[in-house]
């Protein structure tokens, strides 16, 4: 088990004891996309030269008025180093929701915005061989020039027209060359 999964199985036990999973769930996404989306929240976090009563005492006036399994755990982080696998937490513990409500989330990258019909067909396959409800995310890469990637938990399923070339020019590099006469 990863340290990020570790990490998110202790949040969601302590949600759970307190029946605030879907509270502290929603919370962490928020704050995780906070961090994300602002460089200077970002670069103060991850700062090592600063230190951790003055990055909690941030940390506790960001978090003021939520729940307070999420205060604690992000000064627990701080307190662990470990503030600079938020990211990983907040992927696995959403993963970890996701699990026990039955769903899995699944991001597909792909060159171009899938339509609905493309949707619905990858939304229908992934559940029928999963048995259970699965949630799309979609990121477009076009550096990736067609197919689709699909990432569901660890798994990765690559079936870009990128990967193809990269394999066909890999197995072209190490093909042995006959020797002419």
């Amino acid at each position: 088990m990863s340290v990020s999964s570790t990490y998110a199985e202790a949040l969601y036990e302590a949600a759970s004891d307190k029946d605030a999973v879907q509270e502290v769930a929603d919370q962490l996404e928020y704050f995780t996309r906070a961090v994300n989306e602002s460089d200077e929240l970002s670069m103060m976090l991850g700062d090592p030269e600063l230190d951790s009563g003055a990055k909690k005492a941030v940390l506790a006036k960001l978090t003021e008025g939520s729940n307070r399994i999420i205060s604690n755990f992000l000064q627990v982080l701080v307190d662990r180093g470990r503030l600079a696998d938020l990211d990983l937490i907040s992927n696995a513990f959403q993963s970890k929701v996701a699990e026990a409500q039955g769903r899995i989330e699944i991001t597909a990258v792909t060159a171009i915005p899938l339509d609905d019909e493309m949707r619905q067909k990858i939304l229908q396959r992934i559940e029928q061989q999963i048995g259970r409800k699965a949630e799309l995310t979609e990121q477009v890469d076009e550096d990736l020039i067609g197919g689709i990637v699909l990432e569901v938990g660890e798994i990765r399923i690559d079936g870009s027209i990128r990967n193809r070339l990269d394999t066909l020019r890999r197995k072209l590099v190490l093909a042995p060359v006959a020797a002419s006469s």
